[in-house]
C-alpha cells in the first residue's frame, strides 16, 4: 500500500499513524455493518474510532489506573474535564439507575517555575464511579453531551498523575542546567508581567502585548502550552471574522463574515461540536422561566436529537424540515401552542443537505418568543451567514475549520443583537467553563490558519463531483444544497464569495450498486466530515443502523452514501470516483 492510496484495512486511523486521529477506516459496507453489530472480525481490529463513540486507548488507560487506585469492588469509571461536568453525568445516571454513583476530583500539579510553563499546566478531572452494569448509561452521557475528556488531556493527566508520581519530589533535584540558568535570570530580572506593570501598561495593553508575542511566534513548530490562552484568543477572533494582528498590520480588519457587532467575547469554545450544542440547550433551559420542549426542525445528526429528547422536557420533531413543516408549526403557534422553548436546526442538514427557511423561522421566533439555535457546521461561516437569524450559532470545529482530522473542538456564538442576549450572556458568565484542553487549542489554531483557502478549493471541486454524480445512470438522486428545492433559502444566506460546501449525499437505483461502489472506491472511508482528504461512508448504516426503517420515513435512504470532499486534485478525484462507478455498473 503506497502512502498516496488510502488504507483499506479495518481499524486504521485516519489519518494514518496519528495517535489522536478523529476518524477510523471501515473500508467496506460489510465491515460497517459488522462494526454496528459488534462482530469480532471488525471490533477486534478497532484500535481507534470517532472520539465520542470510541474510548481512546489513553482515556481507557487513565480510567484503569484511577479504578485501580481509587475504585471499589465492582465499580467502573468514566472521566470528564471538570467536577461540574461529572456532576451532570452523575445526575443523568441517577435518573436511570438506583445503584450508587459517586464522584472523585483529581488535579495535576501546577508548574513550579516559569521554565515549566511550556510543558506543565495544572488541570482537574472529575471521575464518575458507578456500578459496572451502568456503564452503557454513563457512555450515553459521554456520547450525547460531547463533554468527555479529550485523548490529549487524558494522555497528559495519565503522565502527570501516574507515570510521573515521583515528579514533584524529584523536580528540584533533577533540574537541568537550562532551568537553573533560567532561575538565576529570574532572580536578577523582573518577570514579563512585572515588567508590564512597572511600565504602567493597562491590563488590556498587557493582554494585547502577550497576544502579539504569540502571533509573532505562532508559525513555529513547537506547541508551547504557555501560549494556549493566546491560541484560544486567536481562534475566537478567526471565528468571529477578525484578521489576526501581526507586525505587518497596524490595524485589525473585519472580514464582514460575522458582522460588525460581533466580538470575540461572544465566542465560546468547547471540547467538541456536540458539547457546544449540548450547552446551547443548557442555555435555553437555564434562561427559561419554565423549561419547555424544543423544536428539532429537519432531520439532524443523531446526537442533536438525542440531546433534545433526553435532557429537559422533550422535543417536537419536525423531521422533514420543509415549507410544509414550517407552515404546520406556524399554524400550531397561532392556534395557541405555547410549549416551545427553542428551535434547533442544521444549515444545511446532515446528510440530506436541506436548508431551512431561516428568515421565516426568525420572524416566528420574534413573534412567539422562542430562541433559534443554528448548527452551521456543514455550511460553515465562509459560505453562509446565519447569525442574523439566530440567537445562538453552534459549530463543530473538528470538521472543515480544522481539516486535519487530528483534534476535536466546538464553538458557540451569541448573537449580540438577540433580544435574549443579556440573559444568555449572564447565564454563561455564571456557568461557562473553559474545558477546551490547552494542547487541543494549539493544534486547532495551527490547523485553521488556512481555513479560507481550503474551504474555497473544496467548494470548487465539489461542484464538479456533483456534476459527475447527477449525470450518472446508476444514481437516482443527489443531495446537495444547490440541487434541492431549498436552494432559494441557501442563496439568501450565501456570502458574496461563498459556495455550497463539500458534503454530498447520493442514492443509487439499486442497493447492490451502492455497496459495490463503496467497497471499490479508493477513498478514505469512515466517520466524520470536512477533512482535508475526501472521506466516504454509508451514512444510514453508520449513524442509524438500529433504526434504518425509522429514518427512511424522513427521507434518509438505507443505502445512502455520503462523501465529504477534500483537497485532492480535482481530476484525480473524479477519476477515482468514476472508476468505482464503472466497477459497480459492470456488476449488473
Amino acid at each position: 500500500m503506497t502512502a498516496d492510496i488510502p488504507s483499506q484495512e479495518i481499524g486504521t486511523p485516519i489519518p494514518q499513524n496519528v495517535s489522536h486521529a478523529v476518524s477510523v477506516t471501515l473500508p467496506t459496507w460489510e465491515a460497517t455493518v459488522g462494526y454496528e453489530e459488534g462482530e469480532s472480525w471488525v471490533t477486534s481490529k478497532m484500535n481507534s474510532g470517532y472520539p465520542r463513540f470510541f474510548i481512546h486507548s489513553k482515556i481507557g488507560e487513565l480510567s484503569k489506573n484511577v479504578e485501580s487506585k481509587y475504585g471499589r469492588d465492582g465499580e467502573k469509571s468514566i472521566i470528564f474535564p471538570s467536577y461540574k461536568v461529572a456532576k451532570r453525568c452523575r445526575e443523568f445516571i441517577k435518573l436511570r439507575s438506583k445503584k450508587p454513583v459517586r464522584i472523585l476530583q483529581l488535579s495535576t500539579p501546577p508548574p513550579s517555575n516559569d521554565f515549566e510553563k511550556s510543558s506543565v499546566i495544572q488541570s482537574t478531572i472529575g471521575v464518575v464511579f458507578f456500578s459496572e452494569e451502568d456503564f452503557p448509561i454513563a457512555k450515553q452521557y459521554w456520547q450525547h453531551s460531547g463533554e468527555g475528556i479529550s485523548s490529549r488531556m487524558a494522555e497528559y493527566v495519565l503522565r502527570e498523575l501516574f507515570e510521573n508520581e515521583k515528579k514533584d519530589k524529584d523536580r528540584f533535584r533533577s533540574r537541568t542546567k537550562q532551568e537553573l540558568q533560567a532561575e538565576r535570570i529570574q532572580k536578577k530580572s523582573p518577570s514579563i508581567s512585572a515588567s508590564f506593570r512597572s511600565s504602567s501598561l493597562s491590563q488590556n495593553e498587557e493582554v494585547e502585548k502577550e497576544f502579539n508575542t504569540f502571533i509573532e511566534q505562532k508559525y513555529g513548530r513547537v506547541l508551547d502550552l504557555k501560549f494556549a490562552k493566546e491560541a484560544k484568543r486567536a481562534l475566537k477572533r478567526r471565528i468571529c471574522g477578525k484578521v489576526d494582528k501581526s507586525k505587518n498590520q497596524e490595524e485589525e480588519m473585519e472580514k464582514a463574515k460575522r458582522g460588525k457587532n460581533l466580538s470575540e467575547n461572544d465566542v465560546f469554545l468547547y471540547p467538541t461540536g456536540m458539547a457546544s450544542i449540548f450547552n446551547a440547550h443548557q442555555i435555553c433551559l437555564g434562561i427559561s422561566d419554565t423549561p419547555k420542549k424544543s423544536v428539532c426542525f429537519g432531520f439532524p445528526y443523531v446526537d442533536t436529537l438525542n440531546i433534545l429528547k433526553k435532557f429537559g422536557p422533550g422535543v417536537h420533531f419536525l423531521g422533514f424540515g420543509d415549507d410544509q413543516s414550517l407552515d404546520q408549526l406556524e399554524k400550531d403557534l397561532r392556534s395557541g401552542e405555547k410549549d416551545i422553548m427553542a428551535l434547533f436546526c442544521e444549515c444545511p442538514s446532515n446528510p440530506l443537505l436541506k436548508t431551512p427557511n431561516l428568515k421565516k423561522i426568525r420572524a416566528l421566533a420574534d413573534e412567539f418568543n422562542f430562541l433559534v439555535v443554528v448548527d452551521e457546521t456543514v455550511g460553515n461561516y465562509l459560505n453562509i451567514g446565519v447569525l442574523p437569524y439566530s440567537d445562538i450559532v453552534v459549530s463543530s470545529l473538528t470538521k472543515v475549520f480544522s481539516g486535519d482530522s487530528n483534534v476535536m473542538g466546538g464553538s458557540l456564538i451569541l448573537n449580540p443583537l438577540s433580544q435574549h442576549y443579556n440573559e444568555m450572556k449572564t447565564y454563561l458568565d455564571d456557568e461557562y467553563e473553559d474545558l477546551f484542553w490547552a494542547e487541543d487549542a494549539l493544534y486547532l489554531e495551527r490547523n485553521s490558519r488556512d481555513f479560507e483557502v481550503r474551504s474555497h478549493k473544496i467548494n470548487q471541486t465539489s461542484l464538479d463531483v456533483v456534476d459527475l454524480l447527477v449525470n450518472h445512470p446508476l444514481i437516482s438522486q443527489v443531495f446537495y444544497p444547490s440541487l434541492l428545492e431549498s436552494k432559494k433559502y441557501y442563496d439568501e444566506l450565501k456570502t458574496p464569495q461563498g459556495g455550497y460546501g463539500g458534503l454530498i449525499s447520493f442514492v443509487f437505483h439499486k442497493p447492490e450498486h451502492a455497496k459495490s461502489f463503496f467497497n471499490h472506491v479508493l477513498l478514505h472511508k469512515g466517520p466524520s466530515l470536512g477533512t482535508n482528504f475526501t472521506l466516504a461512508c454509508p451514512y444510514a448504516v453508520l449513524a442509524h443502523y438500529q433504526e434504518l426503517e425509522e429514518v427512511e420515513k424522513w427521507g434518509v435512504d438505507q443505502n445512502i452514501v455520503r462523501i465529504s470532499i477534500g483537497l485532492e486534485e480535482k481530476d484525480e478525484l473524479l477519476a477515482t470516483i468514476n472508476s468505482a462507478l464503472d466497477i459497480a455498473a459492470a456488476q449488473n
